[in-house]
């Protein structure tokens, strides 16, 4: 982790450990509050990859159209993000994928990743 990234993250501990200090006081042993700390970091972990998932998935979807995995074709985006659970090390993280058609190849894909078998009809 680069000085500057460290340094924001010190801060937004800081002001974190302030509001939060009559619940850390409350806390009796170390390993009492290695599990919270582990908690609000998960969920730390969780929020910033959904923000980022999000603004990759709203950045796809201004772009309109989409090539085919299979046969390169243009595809449209579809009006209606897909709303997806993926499973990540830090537990579940929710936000809505944008997703294709191609009418050539009658499949749904996922810009992101291409076709998934979960997608095609």
């Amino acid at each position: 982790m680069d000085d500057r990234l460290q340094r924001e993250v010190l801060g937004f501990i800081e002001g974190l450990a302030t509001r939060e200090k009559d619940r850390l006081a409350a806390l009796g042993t170390f390993a009492e509050i290695e599990d919270l700390t582990a908690e609000i970091g998960d969920e730390l972990a969780r929020q910033l990859a959904r923000f980022e998932l999000t603004r990759r998935a709203e950045a796809m979807t201004e772009t309109g159209v989409h090539a085919c995995p299979d046969c390169g074709k243009e595809a449209e985006v579809e009006a209606e993000p897909e709303p997806l659970i993926l499973q990540g090390q830090r537990g579940e993280i929710e936000y809505r994928e944008p997703v294709c058609r191609c009418t050539r190849c009658r499949v749904s894909f996922f810009p992101s990743g291409g076709r998934t078998e979960a997608a095609s009809t």
